[in-house]
């Protein structure tokens, strides 16, 4: 008999169908949603490296098509900017996806292999609707990224997950496969297994089960759809085999995934990338409809533009979506800020921009807007959305939405956002963001329903305008998001949704906590935005048949900057003309020291014809430029100068006599000595290795919180111990540094002191020696990696180390352990939280420095340091923030996740271990019916993760 009571001959027979539940499937949503998510940027990447791979581009130079009507860009279709990016190519084919370890896979791909016996001899998952799910038992304990399951979801969109269904009707994006459940996806696509011809079959023996989708139609809207065979094959061992007999998907995504935005993604081509050892998503996204690339189309704007943009809004009439059943997306270029959740990345070259563009808008077919530009977007009505609120959205997404505190009871979760990872949750009171936010009205306790949304699409929410660099802190309200609402948190803006559930509080200061500063702050972040249109129509097409498109267009560029300002509660500006690059060295802000003055530059990328003047304007009295600049004809640029005057931000504006260019804003930020700091770039403890100078130049920094370079600073230079150094006075250059040569004394020990003529108070101190300490790297002492949380043990690594004292920020801290490499060290409870200076001093009161960044939690798991006692590991860490007192222990504020493979815990115990300083530990129950082997355990506290540790786990 086998393991469920039937004989191996009699569950061939029956298949085997074991289901257990049915979720009901979710009426089809008429919205369409926004297709950003966090993987839309590396999305755009892949498929257009996709099409350049798969189609030879002309080797001959022809005429550019491009032109503009007035301030809007005709692009024509022609040259790869319309493409169908990444046709299907795996029918026929099986991909077999291999452990490599319990949390890694390799894949391969070879012919044939589609199994018609095991199709043919399964069992039909009787009504399975249109998104519709249906829970299995599986007939052995399947492993899958490190975590092991006995059942799973059968989803009809050609995909299974584990831990919960997946019934929805939005997109079938990377952002949705990845940002989920756990899921394998042999064809994640909209698919209706309800379609008459065609259905989805089980089978299963005591090796593997096999989900095969028959003649599976693709849903449509009238008729029946493209039919698509493929199935699934899940081996014991844990191998995963995607076999395909037939069909071309219209736009579908292939692969597996560890859910939860873990591990990153990969977004491979199955059929040409060599196959290699992934941890994470390993995806490949298919169409077979036309897009835009919105790539190409940039790199065709800058064949005939200026680098002068910050956002490129593309729109075509050519009826070509943004994404199958999304009305636009965003894709950042450009991102170097904190504080919001999105990556520092450049992608810019890609696109044809050497330096300024952010930020690309794929707009869609101008069909599903009217011509009104505040009239509502039918595709887009139940959230209240106009051209103008969809165009503000999408420019939102530079900065929204990826910003969330944690929830304490499950501190991997992310509250805050919703839909695709890139939208405000429905149940978070966002006040009616753009970004498919709503406000929410509690009506009290006492009231039930005790929520309603009250309010959609209003504009840029004070929390928005905080994370966008906008607005101050201050000036955000406290709010809050409801828990156990029993409303999906993915859902699109709706009025007059009411519903039960707990409200949770959030201020501004948790999400600083949880994200970070947000650097650069309010007072210095860009606020004026150039944005260039652009319209894509097809080749060949003349300018007489564009009337009705451009004029649509026109009118949404006309409106749109009145319409920013609105958004943005007048913080922002978006300034939508082709007007000529005007370029000031400063912008988007840079740094002046009070009492001192730097000279900064004016450059055009097109030289004015005749003399030019540019009118310079500073509005606060913080700093003065020269008050007129002239730009000699044939010349691209000319200098001036700006002085502090006194502490404050100043804005300057740099407004040409030829209207025909566009007004250029910098923001300065004037600063007095307590806002700056001199950091070592190259050169400090280097070791003489003969008479004279040092063989590299010592190089330092001027800056400020803000990441600010501050040009054309004197800063002094003086060498002890008979030693010298040239120049006496540096200036800062553009980039805010100066180098110095130091020739050190003749002593075992030597030191150069810098400081900032206009702000003497700003010292930096350098050493030179044999016997000078060094500071190579400050980390977390249980996961060596960069880091340090205040109430933490850290460690220091460098040279002649022994019998140092450290302090942090001027306190002495306590140190564990000393040698002449390493020194372990408590970093007080109560250290601040951010930017820092750690100070290790020898006998012979000489001083090496480091730059250190202090977070509320830093979480680190020792080396060997997790036991198996009983049913239960006990884990000794680090960093895992504030504790309070309870029950005679000091445990954790903030509850962390232990996770067992990829199975989440919750422990019983996290806090202080008793009579330690520094040293956690956390106590979790181990699950029963884990197969005993070698597992990994990672701690995630708030938004930081652990480094891994691996242990033997044994079964109970």
């Amino acid at each position: 008999m086998g393991e469920w009571g039937i004989g191996k001959t009699s569950m061939r027979r029956l298949g085997l169908l074991i289901l257990m539940a049915a979720v009901g499937a979710e009426a089809r949503r008429d919205e369409a949603g926004c297709a950003t998510t966090q993987q839309t940027a590396a999305e755009v990447l892949f498929l257009h490296r996709q099409v350049k791979r798969s189609r030879a581009r002309a080797a001959t130079a022809t005429a550019s098509t491009n032109r503009d009507i007035g301030n809007v860009a005709i692009i024509e279709s022609s040259g790869g900017v319309v493409e169908t990016p990444n046709q299907f190519n795996l029918d026929g084919s099986t991909l077999t996806f291999a452990p490599a370890t319990s949390t890694t896979y390799r894949y391969a791909l070879t012919a044939g292999g589609y199994d018609a016996t095991a199709a043919a001899q399964g069992s039909p998952v009787v009504a399975l609707g249109d998104d519709d799910s249906r829970l299995f038992a599986l007939p052995f304990a399947f492993p899958f990224f490190g975590t092991v399951y006995r059942a799973l979801y059968l989803n009809s969109d050609g995909n299974l997950t584990f831990n919960a269904g997946d019934n929805a009707s939005s997109g079938r994006s990377v952002g949705r496969m990845t940002g989920g459940a756990p899921r394998i996806s042999p064809l994640f696509d909209d698919l209706d297994p309800s379609q008459p011809g065609g259905g989805v079959r089980y089978f299963a023996d005591a090796s593997h089960v096999v989900f095969s989708w028959v003649n599976v139609a693709e849903y449509a809207q009238t008729g029946l759809g493209l039919p698509q065979t493929f199935q699934v094959r899940l081996y014991l061992d844990g191998r995963i085999q995607f076999s395909y007999q037939g069909g071309a998907p219209a736009s579908a995504v292939v692969g597996i995934a560890p859910g939860a935005e873990r591990g990153g993604t990969a977004l491979v081509s199955f059929l040409h990338d060599p196959a290699v050892e992934q941890g994470g998503a390993v995806i490949e996204r298919f169409g077979n409809s036309q897009d835009i690339d919105v790539i190409s189309a940039a790199q065709k704007f800058y064949e005939t533009h200026e680098d002068a943009y910050d956002y490129l809004v593309i729109y075509n009439n050519l009826n070509i979506w943004a994404a199958p059943g999304a009305v636009a997306y965003e894709s950042t270029v450009r991102s170097s800020g904190m504080g919001y959740g999105v990556p520092v990345a450049d992608h810019g070259v890609e696109y044809g921009s050497g330096s300024r563009l952010r930020s690309v808008l794929n707009m869609g077919t101008l069909s599903n807007y009217d011509k009104d530009a505040n009239a509502l977007v039918q595709a887009r009505a139940s959230s209240q959305d106009t051209p103008l609120t969809v165009l503000g959205h999408e420019a939102g997404h530079l900065f929204l939405a990826f910003s969330s505190v944690a929830d304490a009871s499950n501190p991997g979760a992310q509250p805050m956002i919703g839909f695709g990872g890139a939208h405000w949750s429905f149940v978070f009171n966002s006040e009616a963001s753009l970004d498919e936010g709503e406000q929410i009205t509690d009506r009290g306790a006492g009231a039930s329903p005790r929520f309603v949304t009250s309010a959609v699409t209003q504009g840029y929410s004070p929390l928005d305008r905080y994370l966008m660099g906008l607005g101050p802190a201050s000036d955000v309200p406290p709010t809050f998001y409801v828990k156990d609402s029993g409303i999906s948190p993915i859902g699109h803006p709706a009025l007059g949704k009411s519903f039960n559930g707990t409200p949770v509080a959030v201020t501004v200061d948790d999400v600083a906590q949880a994200m970070g500063r947000r650097t650069p702050d309010y007072t210095v972040a860009q606020h004026h935005f150039r944005f260039g249109f652009i319209l894509v129509v097809a080749a060949g097409s003349p300018d007489s048949t564009l009337t009705d498109s451009v004029q649509k267009v026109e009118g949404y560029r006309q409106q749109f900057p009145a319409a920013y300002t609105k958004f943005s509660g007048n913080l922002g500006a978006a300034e939508t003309t082709f007007n000529k690059r005007v370029r000031l060295s400063l912008f988007p802000a840079a740094g002046v020291v009070a009492g001192g003055s730097t000279t900064a530059t004016l450059t055009l990328d097109s030289a004015p014809a005749r003399d030019m003047a540019v009118q310079m304007a500073t509005a606060n009295g913080y700093a003065q430029a020269t008050a007129q600049v002239m730009v000699a004809a044939g010349t691209k640029s000319a200098t001036f100068a700006v002085t502090g005057l006194k502490a404050g931000v100043e804005e300057l504006t740099a407004t040409p006599a030829d209207t025909g260019y566009e007004t250029a804003f910098a923001r300065v930020q004037v600063a007095a000595a307590s806002q700056l700091s001199l950091r070592t770039v190259s050169g400090d403890n280097q070791v003489p290795t003969s008479e004279g100078a040092l063989a590299a130049p010592v190089v330092v920094s001027l800056t400020d919180v803000n990441g600010l370079v501050y040009g054309g600073a004197r800063i002094a230079a003086s060498a002890a111990s008979g030693g010298s150094v040239t120049p006496a006075v540096g200036t800062t250059d553009g980039t805010g540094q100066a180098s110095f040569q130091w020739t050190p004394g003749t002593g075992a020990s030597n030191s150069l002191t810098l400081a900032v003529e206009a702000a003497p108070a700003v010292t930096l101190q350098l050493n030179a020696g044999s016997a000078t300490p060094a500071i190579g790297a400050v980390v977390n002492a249980a996961s060596n990696l960069p880091g340090m949380a205040a109430g933490s043990i850290d460690t220091i690594y460098g040279v002649n180390l022994r019998d140092a004292a450290v302090a942090l920020n001027g306190v002495a801290v306590k140190v564990f352990y000393q040698s002449d490499t390493q020194l372990n060290f408590y970093v007080p409870a109560g250290a601040a939280l951010g930017a820092g200076t750690l100070t290790a001093t020898n006998a012979a009161g000489v001083t090496a420095t480091a730059r250190v960044t202090v977070t509320a939690t830093d979480p680190g798991i020792f080396p060997g340091a997790v036991i198996q006692a009983g049913g239960y590991l006990e884990i000794y860490c680090t960093g895992l923030g504030p504790t309070r007192a309870s029950g005679g222990l000091n445990v954790t504020t903030v509850t962390p996740v232990v996770y067992l493979g990829s199975t989440p815990l919750t422990p019983v115990f996290s806090g202080l271990a008793p009579g330690f300083m520094g040293l956690y530990q956390v106590n979790v129950l181990v699950p029963a019916g884990l197969t005993p082997g070698s597992l990994p355990v990672v701690i995630a506290s708030g938004q930081t993760y652990s480094n891994e540790v691996r242990i033997s786990v044994f079964p109970q």
